[in-house]
């Protein structure tokens, strides 16, 4: 990963899979490892050791597409731009990753052979033929070209735009090296290069009456016919014989052609195909993954086996055979990995992560081993050696914007976009209370305060919602009393903390506003003011002064006697969207909209460390209790935990 010089800041281990990203999850040929796509990064995962290698270019960019060479020594990865810029193409030398993992070196920048700028805003797909000499790139929606590259040069040999309507996928044949087939919007084209003019000569598949749009493809092993999913649910059956490149006025004897599709269609499209031969009969079967999460095997006529099938969670968008046969890996659109024996076809869950954004992390008081995560529709306690999941607490059709735990650790305190605050036992996930209308919008910040006299039985808590409003509640086992309610905020209140003792609270507000509260008697004590919006504030560990993060790449110290600005400093290249101050108040972190993590030194307010990971927005960052970690969460789902050594 991206380091400082004094190596302050270096990416430890990360939780998370893009399943958004079609054909992501993949087995490297020699059946050892999986590589998959987080965010920015492509992660080489060992099957036995379960370590992780980060593939990381530099590029803040989300990877798009990854595919990677039969023979396994290359790989290629194609990324996603936010404008109409050149969309990167890195090709990997995966033999040398895999080096470095045996050998503990952490850099992957001495893996990168190739950095290839062709298209235009979006890599659609990429893919390698058989020898591993040519790479072949698809453009997004607003490209929509095809360009073939030669590995070992870079060098791109001719291209091609790849139809009249939008192709979605390319895959190239399984023993030839000169040709491949591409699908998209109503056509499937059949290509074959010619290296010494250089061009590429397309014939379109007869599809008779059949207008379908085709999002996923595969080969069989004899390359005698394609098989292409499409969104209505169907998988469709080709002949891909074609004539070699012949002159124009020479006719046509063999063009591809339909050769049948099935008849009971799979629920909202077919969005993954995998081919696989039956070892007893030699008959290339076909794996199907459904938009709806079903999984099931066709036979060579497209018809569907009843005892080979599975009902996963989210659609199907990876399918990945073993080198063995035996079994393959299955991504889905929710993030989570399964592994499937063919035989019994029992699926596994591997691995699971968040599929959406993550809007807030935190750890318990006490304890750097275990931290909590918000997100779409649940919340999820994760351990941090085991980097598993421990336990998820759903509540279906919210969003989870801030969390917080109990210094005694009895009780997950939540904020939730329906107006409500949850909170649940950390061990079986059960509801232990529930606030109903805590706020008339979303609450999008809270914190648990450390008020003199609180234990177990009876505690404080505040909360910060999108309507504006402050409000201090009173806990106890029986029932939930609203103290105060304190409205002078006319923005959402993004980011809310509490002094050491509760005594006080500080609100960060889209408004410009950041206000620090007198809990018990419910007053301002003072504001600041800046014209622009608050995103997080924090205040020092001796509480003599308060830190802020804001959208104007601004990060402002304010003497906590009277609220005056001390100083500001440019914390980046875009919005400053959370910061975090050591216990000993000798450095903080910081994240933001420019998707990077930066450490920086207290007094000085210079820049010490940084790390970059996430392809979005960076939500929360967090250290750990014992200040060795710390832990960052955005907008692409991924959960990235940095070593910091300060």
């Amino acid at each position: 990963m991206t380091k400082n010089e004094d190596n302050v800041l270096s990416l430890k281990s990360a939780i998370g899979f893009t399943g958004s990203v079609a054909g992501g999850l993949h087995y490297t040929p020699c059946g050892k490892f999986v590589v998959f796509p987080l965010g920015s990064v492509v992660v080489l995962r060992s099957l036995l050791s379960k370590k992780q290698f980060f593939l990381d270019a530099g590029i803040d960019k989300k990877v798009s597409c990854v595919a990677i060479s039969k023979d396994g020594f290359f790989l290629a990865t194609g990324h996603e731009t936010p404008a109409s810029f050149k969309a990167e193409i890195v090709v990997w030398d995966l033999k040398k990753a895999i080096e470095n993992y045996s050998n503990d070196v952490a850099s992957s920048e001495e893996c990168i052979l190739h950095v290839l700028s062709q298209h235009h805003k979006r890599v659609q797909a990429v893919d390698f033929s058989c020898d591993a000499q040519y790479l072949t790139s698809l453009g997004g929606q607003d490209d929509n070209d095809i360009v073939v590259w030669n590995v070992s040069t870079g060098v791109a040999l001719c291209g091609s735009p790849a139809s009249s309507d939008f192709s979605h996928c390319i895959k190239w044949l399984n023993k030839r090296n000169d040709r491949f087939v591409t699908c998209g919007n109503f056509h499937v084209r059949v290509w074959q290069i010619c290296t010494s003019t250089p061009k590429l000569h397309p014939i379109d598949v007869g599809m008779g009456s059949i207008r379908r749009v085709m999002q996923c493809l595969c080969i069989s092993e004899d390359d005698s016919f394609a098989f292409a999913g499409n969104k209505t649910g169907e998988v469709i059956k080709i002949n891909i014989e074609r004539d070699e490149i012949k002159p124009f006025d020479e006719p046509e004897i063999c063009h591809p052609s339909l050769m049948g599709y099935n008849k009971d269609r799979f629920s909202k499209g077919v969005k993954s195909l995998a081919c696989v031969v039956n070892p007893s009969t030699g008959n290339t079967n076909i794996i199907a993954g459904a938009g709806d999460g079903t999984i099931q095997i066709l036979n060579p006529n497209l018809q569907r086996i009843p005892s080979h099938t599975a009902k996963l969670q989210g659609g199907v968008t990876s399918i990945s055979l073993n080198p063995d046969g035996k079994s393959f890996l299955v991504g889905t659109e929710f993030s989570q990995r399964y592994s499937i024996d063919i035989s019994t076809f029992t699926p596994e869950l591997r691995e699971t992560c968040h599929f959406g954004e993550i809007h807030d992390v935190c750890f318990p008081k006490k304890s750097s081993e275990i931290f909590v995560t918000a997100s779409e529709q649940d919340i999820r306690v994760w351990s941090v050696s085991k980097k598993r999941e421990l336990l998820r607490i759903n509540v279906p059709n919210t969003t989870c914007y801030a969390v917080d735990i109990m210094p005694s650790g009895e009780s997950i305190v939540s904020a939730w976009s329906d107006g409500k605050i949850r909170s649940f036992y950390p061990e079986s996930g059960k509801l232990q209370f529930m606030i109903p209308n805590a706020h008339s919008d979303a609450v999008k910040s809270l914190a648990i305060c450390n008020c003199e006299g609180d234990n177990s039985s009876l505690w404080h808590l505040v909360s910060g919602g999108k309507d504006g409003t402050v409000r201090f509640w009173r806990i106890n086992e029986k029932h939930q009393t609203m103290v105060h309610s304190m409205k002078e905020h006319r923005g959402a209140v993004n980011s809310i903390v509490c002094n050491a003792d509760g005594s006080q609270a500080a609100s960060a507000s889209a408004d410009g506003s950041c206000i620090i509260w007198d809990l018990h008697k419910g007053v301002r004590i003072h504001a600041l003011y800046e014209p622009t919006v608050f995103n997080s504030v924090c205040y020092h560990p001796d509480e003599s002064q308060y830190i802020t993060g804001s959208a104007n790449h601004k990060i402002g110290f304010w003497d906590a006697y009277d609220g005056s600005p001390i100083r500001l400093i440019t914390g980046g290249d875009a919005d400053i969207t959370c910061i975090d101050v050591h216990s000993e108040g000798t450095y903080f972190v910081s994240g933001g909209a420019d998707k990077n993590v930066n450490v920086w030194h207290y007094d000085d307010g210079k820049l010490v460390g940084s790390g970059k990971g996430h392809s979005g927005k960076i939500s929360k960052v967090t250290l750990s209790p014992d200040q060795s970690i710390v832990v960052s969460v955005g907008s692409e789902g991924g959960v990235f935990i940095w070593s910091i050594n300060t």
